[in-house]
């Protein structure tokens, strides 16, 4: 039956060609009836009118068109310099003639400037550059850009992106170079976002056509408050009033939450951008409490607990029941683990059945403990003081492990506690002299969460009326 109706398929398809091969002639007879009406049903049946077809075919010719002159006009706004593929180049009224490119594998500042100068130049370049930005840093995938006269082809500075916050600038300047950093320049715009959580709050923000980025500096902002591996549920929801950053009309990351709401398990948590007692920003509740606290919910963002404290576990690989007095986060081989508060390292090593482990003494008796790392942090070593939320090695299955995971654990005064139901104090609250500022900065921000028009935001004045 199927061969049949295979048949029956192909004999129409090869009468329609026909047929449209004869009614596209130019001195084409009008068809016998008979053959008339199979064509017609059978573009009946596919839903394709020889003039429809005519359009599609049109239609196709018009975009193959207009992509090619979209990307002649692309050609033009970035050159390809003939002389070395790697790089483009524009000619800036300002500037002069810019070559851009990005750091490759196996490049170094002298390898790269070295084409542009000669040998003494360059070495008078990276030492100007030295006490400002060391060029031995140069990382893989940075921008950089050779900015040169453009009739006698002289070298004028060289431009190098150190992250999203600033960039190396290297003048000749009256034959001495002259090296500043310069923070890059954004626009800034405000938006406000909201979703519910089905499963995960990367899940929830990236529904959102958000980045995922946006998830963990929420995640950041309420690390003291919500266990985000194990404390979310479904239904828990979001609002978050946070900057957004573009360069040359293209999206360039997050700039700062300035307010969050986040429901969970039916309580709101709230965080509203603030300045301590000493500048710094901070977050702060509705109430004025300060949201930091020594030591952080969990050492992971948004993974999964595959194993609770407990004094009667059984063991995964023994088999027996025994104590577990530490929480087991699973995560794949490589996660960057953080240290959940700040802190000197006491120990690190190999350590029996945890393998590869850190140890981690905070004030007021705690200490923290993961294990089972792939391998450690570079730089981790005794005796290092570390900061809270800096990474300090990366998830594995070292020692007695059936599969990749964090075994963390805490211990206060000695001795193994819970790290789900330990207390930890929240650090010193807003001032009372400062809160009718802070009422000021909680206010606005509630009237963009609400509904005002976030084109009103100036990011240079939002603290204005705290002075």
């Amino acid at each position: 039956m199927r061969r049949i109706l295979w048949c029956i398929i192909s004999l129409c398809l090869i009468l329609l060609s026909l047929a449209l091969l004869l009614r596209f002639r130019d001195d084409a007879d009008p068809l016998p009836a008979p053959l008339e009406n199979v064509v017609s049903h059978v573009e009946g049946l596919l839903s394709l009118s020889p003039e429809h077809a005519v359009d599609e075919f049109k239609q196709d010719e018009e975009e193959e068109v207009q992509k090619e002159d979209g990307e002649e006009e692309d050609a033009k706004e970035a050159d390809v310099y003939e002389a070395n593929p790697r790089y483009t180049i524009e000619q800036d009224p300002e500037q002069g003639e810019v070559l851009r490119s990005e750091i490759q594998k196996g490049d170094t500042a002298g390898k790269i400037l070295g084409d542009w100068m000669d040998a003494n130049d360059l070495a008078e370049l990276l030492a100007a550059a030295k006490p400002v930005y060391a060029l031995t840093k140069v990382r893989f995938g940075q921008p950089f850009a050779v900015v040169r006269d453009p009739q006698t082809k002289a070298f004028r500075c060289f431009k190098y992106e150190i992250n999203q916050e600033k960039y190396l600038i290297v003048e000749k300047k009256d034959d001495r170079f002259v090296a500043r950093l310069e923070e890059i320049d954004y626009q800034t715009s405000l938006a406000v976002i909201k979703g519910e959580i089905k499963s995960t709050l990367s899940g929830a923000v990236t529904e959102q056509g958000e980045n995922v980025a946006l998830a963990i500096a929420l995640a950041n902002v309420f690390a003291s408050e919500i266990n985000f591996i194990s404390d979310l549920r479904e239904g828990d929801a979001f609002e978050v009033l946070v900057e957004k950053r573009f360069r040359h009309d293209a999206f360039e990351g997050y700039g700062r939450v300035l307010g969050a709401k986040f429901t969970n398990q039916n309580k709101q948590h709230t965080a509203y951008l603030f300045h301590n007692e000493r500048g710094r920003e901070t977050y702060y509740n509705a109430e004025g409490d300060n949201l930091h606290r020594e030591l952080l919910k969990a050492p992971l963002s948004f993974l999964r607990v595959t194993s609770r404290y407990s004094m009667a576990r059984r063991h995964p690989v023994f088999g027996n029941t025994r104590p577990h007095q530490g929480i087991d986060y699973g995560a794949p081989t490589g996660t960057p683990i953080m240290a959940v508060g700040d802190g000197v390292i006491t120990n690190i090593g190999r350590a029996g059945g945890y393998g590869k482990q850190v140890i981690i003494r905070h004030d007021n008796g705690l200490e923290s403990l993961y294990g089972h790392m792939s391998r450690f942090a570079k730089s981790m070593k005794n005796g290092k003081r570390v900061r809270q939320g800096q990474t300090i090695g990366y998830v594995g299955a070292t020692g007695t492990a059936t599969g990749p995971h964090l075994d963390f654990r805490i211990r206060k005064q000695g001795q193994f506690v819970n790290p789900d139901k330990l207390i930890i104090p929240r650090d010193q609250a807003l001032e009372k002299r400062r809160m009718a500022d802070y009422k000021l900065v909680v206010h606005a921000v509630d009237a963009y969460l609400t509904g005002k028009d976030t084109a009103s935001y100036d990011p240079d004045t939002w603290f204005k009326d705290e002075d």
